[in-house]
């Protein structure tokens, strides 16, 4: 049994050598054990016959030429059978990658990695010209095509596909054309590994898909432009609505409101409890009429063709103060006026009023500094009041800054916001122009 077991695991060992090799080892293995175990039988057997040890001698002979005849071509059997499996699979893996390239529209390659032979199509030879091909290995030109942007990724993902087990690896990047210029591809590797799972062979496709990313560019830009054409439509339609809303406050409600005055005014009573009652009265009413008016200045949205941004957000300033004991510091950088346009000086303005409305409900602060200026194609405003602060991570959402942050929205804008409890609050808001 140990024998027969030991035959079989070098038979294994022996298919899987090189066929000169093979032979060679058998005959000089089958060799040696005869000559040592033959002489010690003969021997054994003739003992001082001289005659018979002849006699035994010569057929000796004869039995190793059979032996050894019977094992190299068993062995030799072996291997042609051997090499006749890996030529048919050759040509059958050959026939799927010719099919293969007369179907496909990308191109293909067939990469040796022990003999560093390459077979490629026409359609291949755009990315991997035959002149760098002669100077260079296949991997080696295909990296150095290979964008800067991309180079480092797509090598990092083919080692780690490489040193596993893997089979395929798929990626996307940007590919040098014979022409100078860069192509999106998707490649598509099979690796082929020996019993060792030691690869040895590379197949694959590199597909152009240009014209799809740039098609899906196009769309994606196509969207984006609807959806701030949307965006602003509904904006211009909430800013015609309050326009509407104050004139209407200011037109007839306050109107009103003058008149049940001057009647409380005109009026003569004797008792002294109803000239309290209709001087608290009247009091209240002067309240209400100043609530409206900040109401209303506050809806009505600035006419910018009449009137600077600066100016918009000093007349805020000013019927704050009525009604509140803060001090407000405004800086402009002169530029402001001059590169944005009257929508991107409605939005400043929108999220500056914003931002007050928000320290004059919370933050209970008693001084305001706000600055607006323009830098490399942008818009920016920073608003820090020293009111109570409070924990951005708790109460970010409920304080009013999704309104602002839908509006920055439009224009690609971004906010952030710095602030902790008892220190104040610190927005700096930025959009494209």
């Amino acid at each position: 049994m140990a024998f027969a077991s030991m035959f079989t695991k070098l038979k294994l060992q022996l298919v899987n050598l090189s066929p000169a090799f093979a032979i060679t080892f058998v005959y000089l293995v089958t060799g040696i054990i005869w000559i040592l175990w033959s002489d010690t039988v003969v021997i054994h057997i003739a003992g001082n016959n001289s005659i018979l040890l002849q006699e035994l001698q010569s057929k000796k002979g004869i039995a190793y030429v059979l032996l050894s005849g019977i094992l190299l071509f068993y062995i030799s059997h072996r291997l042609y059978k051997r090499l006749q499996k890996t030529d048919k699979q050759k040509l059958s893996l050959q026939q799927k990658v010719e099919a293969l390239n007369s179907t496909n529209p990308g191109g293909m390659i067939d990469y040796d990695l022990v003999t560093n032979e390459v077979q490629m199509n026409e359609k291949m030879t755009f990315f991997t010209p035959h002149n760098e091909l002669a100077e260079n290995s296949f991997l080696e030109v295909l990296f150095n095509r290979i964008h800067s942007s991309d180079k480092e990724r797509v090598r990092t993902e083919y080692t780690t596909a490489t040193s596993s087990s893997a089979k395929t690896l798929t990626t996307e990047f940007k590919l040098l054309g014979s022409d100078n210029n860069y192509y999106t591809v998707i490649c598509t590797l099979f690796l082929i590994r020996n019993e060792e799972a030691v690869l040895k062979r590379v197949i694959g496709e590199i597909r152009d898909i240009t014209q799809l990313r740039n098609l899906q560019a196009e769309y994606y830009n196509q969207q984006l432009k609807h959806k701030h054409r949307l965006a602003s439509t509904i904006i211009k339609a909430q800013e015609n609505e309050r326009n509407r809303w104050a004139e209407e406050l200011h037109d007839n409600i306050s109107q009103m409101l003058t008149v049940v005055n001057l009647y409380l005014s005109n009026t003569h009573v004797q008792m002294d409890n109803n000239v309290t009652m209709i001087e608290q009265a009247r009091k209240f009413i002067n309240e209400v009429q100043q609530e409206i008016r900040l109401l209303s200045s506050s809806i009505k949205p600035p006419s910018f063709h009449s009137t600077t941004l600066k100016q918009s957000v000093t007349r805020l300033m000013a019927d704050i103060k009525r009604i509140k004991n803060i001090e407000f510091s405004f800086t402009e950088d002169p530029s402001a006026e001059t590169d944005m346009n009257d929508e991107q000086k409605l939005m400043a303005y929108r999220v500056i009023q914003e931002q007050l409305n928000n320290i004059i409900k919370y933050a209970n602060a008693s001084k305001i500094e706000m600055n607006v200026w323009c830098e490399n194609n942008a818009a920016h405003i920073s608003i820090e009041d020293n009111g109570n602060g409070f924990d951005t991570n708790k109460i970010r959402s409920g304080l009013g800054f999704r309104n602002i942050q839908s509006r920055l929205q439009l224009y690609n804008g971004n906010m952030h916001i710095d602030s902790s409890p008892g220190k104040g609050c610190l927005l700096s808001v930025s959009f494209q122009l």
